[in-house]
């Protein structure tokens, strides 16, 4: 019985996971084919009134040219290890699918990776406590 429940909790992590890290890929594939790759917008922004939205593309440009979806998801990493947060793991999870489709390979998957781990040693913490409390 105990193997059943942490199989549940096992496969409720992962399919948080896939879930997280489609939505982020998915939202990084439109921003890096539909603002970052096409041609004709990069001249638009070189103009006196650029359009609104050229300042996103700026900042996705330089986020990848420093290594911003490396540092940020591996930080957030670390304070999900740190204080237990599932939602520092997600975000973790977000940024670094996003980094890995947004040219930033290396440190974001690493720190996709890293909180994929994290989650899944809570789900098991969590399992543990459960079955402590139940003895």
């Amino acid at each position: 019985m105990n193997g059943n429940r942490l199989l549940r909790l096992s496969a409720a992590t992962f399919a948080r996971i896939a879930a997280v890290a489609l939505l982020a890929f998915l939202a990084a594939t439109a921003i890096r084919y539909g603002l970052i790759e096409r041609d004709d917008l990069g001249p638009a922004c070189d103009l006196k009134d650029a359009p609104w939205w050229c300042p996103a593309r700026m900042f996705v440009i330089r986020a990848f040219l420093h290594q911003g979806f490396s540092i940020t998801s591996l930080a957030l990493v670390a304070v999900a290890a740190w204080r237990r947060a599932a939602w520092a793991a997600y975000l973790a999870i977000a940024v670094g699918t996003a980094g890995v489709v947004l040219y930033d390979f290396r440190g974001s998957a690493l720190g996709l990776i890293g909180a994929a781990l994290v989650l899944a040693r809570m789900a098991g913490q969590r399992q543990q406590d459960a079955e402590s409390q139940h003895r």
